[in-house]
């Protein structure tokens, strides 16, 4: 061994003792500082620092996790404090209670300080869960740990090398002196030089007392560590086969936990079971007096609306003590079922969102139950000879809940809302043509029971303000469709029903006496809202099967167009429905002005999805903020209350061309009628004449405008060939379809009717006279109606013209000019505007605008006016005209030298008289 000595410098050298430690002995230390200080705080219960000590315990043993997961298992120190503080926190708090019971108390930051620690252990502990079970099944094999780390707390300089052996540490490396750092480098394996560690600082233990002072002694204890003897072979393989035993006992604790859980499950569902049986033994008394059950149920309902209430428990739960309710009384039932659905429909979701359509059939079965039980009670308390009103009213003397008039009010309040969300889950719908929709729209019959049974319970037993409520509610379901639909309705629901029942469910063969009588219902409530509503649903209904003439002297007499513009917006809505509806009707009664009149106010603004709720408006210049949005599509309508847009416009564009094509004719030789009937189809005839090439019309609106075009040339043939494929006639009449083919063969007569006008107000200037039978082969019309169409033209002074004796001959008289006498006047008119642009464009360039001196029109008694130092002259003889004193010539050029007033003449004189030659000249 003299190879390995050496020489020492000096005997200070060998005296300086240095201990050379990895950074992990480092931070094992100070874990083992770490749980000591945490013991200490233990003993004197400072809670607040023993919060900072275990969170620094955790953060620490998640820094060596790294060195944790190489040695296969957290330092059994660790899982032994955190085990002990464990127990302290639950021992504390088991005393802290028995204080309480006394009337001791700890302070308020104490308490705080403790509640925060024993939150933080159990969520911090439940991390190392299972190394805390195997420490409580197993503790001896966390005692050897024990005593390696006392001694290590015994001995100092020694402490950091032990600790690393005690916890496996593979990288712990440490020397006695700065010689050792040398050696420790080689690079030998790691588990040989642990063994080679803990031999040599066992022998250097013992031979410390002995070889202080020795330096060759101490050199020889330094190269043994590299020695490989027998002793150091067994105990290398007594810690495999200590590592293999500790391997096969983890696993072994892993299949205990598991089935300790499992068995703990077990236990908790049993537990569970137990509970819950205890429960109902304890609902499940044999008797209940009135006040005990009330106050169970009250008890029970105080559970909803909060943390983990259970809906499914609180339904059996009341359900249980239904059995009791039925033999106190059906009140008491009635209690019970109020609770329920009120419980029901606390999932009613938001304002955009529906109910459930299971949850809303579950609450319908409900309060359905409730009807037979009010009924009963009202027939009990009126044997009782209590008064109706004392029955009915809502406030009893002492305030009871039970109260029969309280539990209607609720019992109307949920019918209501029922028949809220089943609209509101139909206007929300995504997909209008899937069976979702469909699905919903089946359970409209539901409630359509429940709203005529509740009627007619309310109409027997004579309470008014119940009965408008509900006759509202089933006005509301029934007044849009025809009497087709809802007698298929009726009949369907009549087949589920009992013998007795059958009868209330058959459709009246005059719907119209039904919707009175239950709009008689509304109007003895006296709520105008309600009155108003139900009037315009009426009316809504009269005029879906053609009654025209009552529908409007219903909304006459109410003054509804007034008082819709400061009601409400459903209201609104529903007014623009009803004049949309009368609309249609006068288009399939043949009454053409009318029909224009009311689709115009709703279809002109190109608003009408907007007006009818039946789809958002977008436009460009407007903007909505999200709160309007929001509004208004909240009131939009579901869709098979929609009427067809497509219908409308198309209703409404027919009824223009059939108004506005004679009177554009008649305007052409009268010129001073200026009105106007349909701007809308005016612009589409300017815009299809501006065009080049004309296809095939694409749409309704095409169609109309192409029909129009040949109307105007009398060509009343190819006009109804361009409305035969409409689809207006498929869907014109929702009450019976057949109609559809009646009301195109009327419309057909009505084309031709104004093809004749048209044609004897665009051609009457170029004969003399028309024969009776040409115009019966021209527009094919009855002899009749061709006399007495021209007849009343003759009548309304449209035509200048007279029958003959034998009234075969239409004789006209050319007062009104011919087109070459309208192009001249057009001639005239557009000089006279040139004249006038002329002269203020001089008037600018004079600098002075307008006129300055007089406003009457220069001239003399011909007509005559000059402009001053001008060439310009207009002369008109045929009007007389005021004289002018001012040297510039006044006013706009129709009223210098009097020409229009020529015009005028010429057209009351004919086309032989001077004032017309000499107005032309002018």
């Amino acid at each position: 061994m003299a190879r390995w000595a050496e020489e020492s410098s000096s005997d200070e050298e060998v005296a300086q003792r240095r201990v050379v430690k990895s950074h992990t002995d480092k931070r094992y230390d100070q874990l083992l500082q770490k749980i000591k200080v945490l013991k200490n705080h233990l003993k004197i219960d400072d809670f607040a620092t023993l919060i900072t000590d275990y969170e620094g315990l955790l953060k620490m043993v998640e820094k060596l996790k790294s060195v944790i997961e190489q040695d296969g298992g957290l330092p059994k120190e660790f899982i032994k404090a955190i085990a002990s503080v464990e127990r302290y926190v639950e021992k504390t708090h088991t005393e802290i209670q028995e204080k309480k019971q006394s009337g001791e108390k700890l302070t308020e930051s104490k308490a705080k300080a403790f509640n925060t620690l024993r939150a933080k252990v159990r969520k911090g502990n439940r991390t190392f869960e299972d190394d805390l079970t195997r420490l409580k099944e197993r503790p001896e094999d966390f005692e050897s740990d024990e005593g390696e780390a006392d001694g290590g707390e015994a001995d100092d300089s020694d402490s950091g090398s032990e600790a690393s052996a005690s916890s496996g540490s593979s990288n712990s490396d440490s020397s006695s002196d700065s010689d050792s750092d040398s050696d420790s480098d080689t690079g030998s394996d790691d588990s040989d030089s642990d063994s080679d560690d803990s031999s040599f600082k066992s022998g250097e233990k013992s031979d410390d007392s002995d070889a202080e002072g020795d330096a060759d002694a101490l050199r020889e204890k330094k190269m043994l560590r590299w020695l490989i003897t027998p002793e150091k072979l067994a105990e290398r393989e007594r810690k495999a086969d200590k590592v293999k035993d500790e391997a096969a006992d983890k696993t072994k604790n892993k299949e205990k936990d598991k089935s300790g859980r499992k068995k703990k499950e077990d236990e908790d569902k049993a537990s569970k079971k137990e509970m819950s049986k205890d429960v109902k033994s304890k609902d499940e008394k044999d008797e209940y007096t009135p006040e005990e059950l009330m106050k169970k149920v009250s008890e029970i309902a105080q559970q909803r609306g909060r943390r983990g209430f259970d809906r499914k428990q609180y339904m059996e739960r009341l359900q249980q003590l239904l059995v009791h309710a039925e033999k106190i009384g059906p009140l008491d039932q009635v209690f019970i079922y109020a609770s329920m659905v009120s419980a029901d429909f606390d999932n009613t979701g938001s304002a955009f969102a529906a109910m459930r359509i299971d949850m809303w059939n579950e609450a319908l079965n409900k309060v359905n139950k409730i009807l037979p039980l009010l009924a009963e009670s009202y027939s009990s308390l009126k044997a009782d000879g209590i008064d109706e009103k004392a029955i009915t009213s809502d406030m009893g003397e002492d305030d009871d809940p039970k109260a029969h008039g309280r539990l209607q009010e609720l019992y109307v309040a949920f019918v209501e809302k029922l028949d809220d969300e089943l609209y509101k889950a139909l206007q929300f719908a995504t997909d209008v043509y899937g069976p979702e929709y469909q699905d919903i729209l089946s359970n409209s019959s539901k409630c359509l029971i429940l709203l005529k049974r509740t009627s007619r319970f309310f109409e027997e037993t004579k309470q008014t303000q119940h009965l408008g409520a509900v006759s509202a509610r089933l006005l509301e379901q029934l007044y849009y469709k025809p009497d087709m639909l809802n007698r298929a309705v009726y009949d369907a629901i009549q087949f589920t029903m009992s013998e007795e029942d059958k009868k209330d469910w058959e459709w009246p063969q005059d719907s119209k006496v039904y919707m009175g009588k239950l709009c008689h219902h509304v109007w003895a409530t006296g709520n105008e809202k309600l009155q108003r509503k139900a009037c315009l649903c009426q009316a809504y209904h009269l005029s879906l099967h053609d009654c025209y003439q009552p529908a409007r002297d219903l909304l006459h007499l109410g003054n509804f167009q007034e008082q819709s513009l400061e009601s409400d917006v459903h209201t609104q809505i529903l007014y623009n429905r009803v004049i949309a509806q009368m609309g249609l009707c006068a288009f399939r009664l043949g009454k053409i002005t009318e029909a224009h009149n009311c689709l115009m106010d709703v279809c002109q603004y190109n608003k009408v999805r907007e007006l009818l709720a039946q789809g958002l408006s977008y436009s460009k210049n407007m903007e909505r903020t999200p709160e309007q949005e929001r509004a208004e599509r909240q009131r939009q309508l579901p869709y098979h209350m929609h009427i067809n847009l497509e219908v409308l416009e198309s209703a409404q564009h027919i009824c223009a061309m059939l108004l506005e094509v004679p009177n554009m004719a008649m305007q052409s030789i009268d010129p001073n009628n200026k009105r106007i009937i349909s701007r809308v189809l005016r612009r589409a005839l300017e815009s299809y004449d501006k065009q080049l090439f004309t296809g095939p019309p694409e749409n309704a609106k095409e169609s109309v405008v192409s029909a129009a075009k040949n109307l105007q040339s009398g060509d009343w043939v190819n006009a109804c060939a361009a409305l035969e494929e409409l689809k207006l006639w498929d869907h014109i009449d929702v009450s019976n379809p057949e109609n559809g083919s009646k009301v195109k063969d009327m419309i057909k007569e009505k084309m031709k009717t104004e093809a004749l006008r048209t044609y004897l107000f665009s051609y009457a200037s170029i004969y003399d006279a028309f024969h009776l039978d040409q115009l019966v082969g021209m527009f094919g019309l009855p002899e009749k109606t061709v006399h007495s169409i021209i007849s009343k033209m003759m009548i309304k002074e449209e035509i200048t013209a007279f029958w003959d004796e034998s009234s075969k001959f239409v004789l006209v008289q050319h007062v009104e000019p011919s087109n070459l006498q309208r192009l001249a006047l057009t001639l005239a008119e557009r000089g006279a505007q040139a004249v006038e642009n002329n002269e203020r464009m001089v008037d600018q360039k004079s600098g002075g605008y307008a006129f300055k001196e007089g406003r009457g029109a220069g001239g003399d008694g011909k007509g005559k006016g000059q402009r001053k130092g001008g060439d310009m002259r207009m002369d008109g003889k045929g009007g007389k005209g005021k004289k002018g004193k001012g040297d510039r010539i006044q006013g706009p050029p129709k009223q210098r030298g009097g020409w229009e007033n020529a015009r005028a003449g010429a057209l009351r004189g004919g086309t032989g008289q001077r004032g017309w030659s000499t107005g032309i000249r002018a």
